[in-house]
């Protein structure tokens, strides 16, 4: 949390205001900054502090309830809470659920909206509790009378239409109506992934003969191929106006590309986010038969199978995604990631130097499980300052044993050879772990388990001897070769 977010929450607490109530607050000033820009008058000769305060009380009780403070306590916090983007507070704070600002989609969606300013129709772009921080972008670039803006989250519904009363939002998207053009994009953060394909796959032909639709869908719906999912994604590969599909890392999506017209083969690529720009890796393009008819569609193991590895492909087998979480996972909203962070957990590091790739076991300290925070210690972990380890890259599991799974599966030969292969492909850990995410392992039960896990503790530990005793041994003699190499001191009269 930066410091103009710490700052803010410290004016509004010493004025009784504090949580949700803070995000009330930063909307109504909002509100009340809309009503003056709106007004030639005060741009024109500015307002005083008991006209403002006096408005606020006027014109924005009905919205958001009467004024928690005097006017001495509004002056204290009314300029200072526009250094604070409303968005990212709530992102940061978690004190409204339901809503995320998405700045990482920024770069996905730069090149579509720069093509909808020239398009023709209404477009759709639906999810948007997912990125709301690019509903005024959107807003701006395109006339608000070719846009709708779906979102299933009530939350994100009521705030929309506080912060932006013109806003064509609804709430619900009508299964039959036909759109020129339809955009649609999420992480699962708020639902559940396979209510969302469902949601996808019952209108993914729900635009016009000449309309285009881009669909970035949950990288978790591709690694659980399995019931509604598996039905789902195959229905989206086949239809004929897909023109490509994109893993973008580390943003923890699949993007579908559906143009106007009938496509043979589909593009594929991995594109890697590299800062304000986007790193390419294409494979060779599929029909889109062929690619219904794996036994499960991913594009690590489309990528393994052209470097010579033979992947594991059953739906049934699970993914690495689906066992654990990374350091910056995608499909955990940013203050859930802050609780996962001040709990104990085993976290599998990740540091690559070029294509090598090192793995190390490191068992992270903090709360037990089980344990609750109180609301001083939820509060004080929210308005923290940049995590020390924001820069490390790793898998994080509540379960030791996946932990020692894992590791196991990318120490052993074949492993290794995944490991590089997909090094090959990502240039940044971050983007790295989101590939070693589809990787799938063998079903193991219970007991056995439970077995595997003591033996790779007791290998662990006598691995650990060996090499303190190799150490010391080495040192020994090291220091028995010195007496003949290293003079005496010189003893003082």
């Amino acid at each position: 949390m930066n410091e103009a977010m710490q700052s803010i929450i410290k004016k509004f607490k010493a004025i009784g205001v504090t949580g949700s109530a803070v995000v009330t607050e930063l909307l109504r000033f909002r509100v009340l900054d809309q009503m003056l820009q709106a007004s030639s008058e005060v741009r024109q000769w500015g307002i005083t502090g008991d006209k403002l305060y006096e408005l606020a009380e006027q014109s924005t009780v009905a919205t958001f309830g009467e004024l928690p403070y005097d006017q001495a306590g509004f002056e204290t916090v009314y300029g200072p809470s526009f250094a604070v983007e409303v968005m990212d507070f709530i992102t940061e704070t978690g004190y409204v659920e339901g809503i995320a600002a998405g700045e990482q989609w920024r770069l996905p969606f730069k090149e579509i909206i720069e093509f909808h300013k020239t398009s023709e129709g209404i477009i759709l772009f639906a999810n948007i509790e997912e990125y709301a921080a690019l509903a005024e972008d959107i807003l701006q670039a395109i006339p608000a009378e070719r846009l709708l803006l779906y979102t299933s989250s009530e939350t994100c519904y009521n705030l929309f239409k506080q912060l932006y009363p013109l806003a064509p939002v609804i709430d619900e998207w009508p299964e039959d109506v036909i759109f020129d053009h339809i955009v649609a994009a999420s992480t699962g953060l708020f639902r559940a992934p396979v209510h969302i394909m469902q949601e996808l796959a019952n209108r993914v032909g729900n635009i016009t003969e000449l309309g285009t639709a881009h669909y970035f869908i949950p990288i978790s719906t591709i690694q659980d191929q399995v019931g509604m999912n598996r039905m789902a994604v195959q229905y989206m590969l086949l239809q004929p106006r897909l023109q490509a599909i994109r893993e973008w890392a580390p943003l923890g999506t699949y993007e579908f590309v559906y143009t106007n017209y009938s496509v043979k083969k589909v593009a594929l690529e991995i594109r890697e986010v590299m800062g304000e720009t986007w790193r390419s890796t294409p494979f060779i393009a599929l029909p889109h038969e062929v690619m219904a008819s794996m036994d499960t569609f991913s594009m690590v193991q489309y990528a393994l199978s052209l470097c010579g590895v033979e992947p594991a492909m059953k739906a049934q087998l699970p993914t690495l995604g689906e066992d654990g979480f990374t350091s910056k996972d995608p499909k955990v909203p940013l203050y859930v990631q802050k609780v996962f962070d001040a709990f104990e957990s085993t976290r599998l590091e990740l540091e690559r130097q070029g294509t090598e790739v090192q793995l190390k076991l490191v068992e992270h300290d903090g709360h037990k499980a089980g344990e609750t925070l109180d609301e001083d210690a939820y509060a004080e972990l929210m308005e923290q300052s940049e995590a020390a380890n924001e820069e490390k890259a790793y898998w994080m599991f509540t379960n030791p044993q996946a932990a020692y799974i894992w590791y196991t599966y990318f120490r052993s030969q074949q492993g290794e050879t995944v490991l590089t292969k997909l090094a090959q492909m990502a240039l940044r850990p971050q983007a790295l772990l989101q590939l070693m995410g589809s990787v799938r392992r063998n079903i193991i039960k219970e007991e056995p388990l439970a077995e595997l896990a003591d033996r790779f503790e007791t290998a662990r530990a006598a691995r650990k001897a060996a090499l303190a005793k190799a150490d010391a041994d080495w040192q020994a003699e090291i220091e028995a070769i010195a007496k003949e190499i290293v003079p005496n001191p010189s003893e003082s009269d």
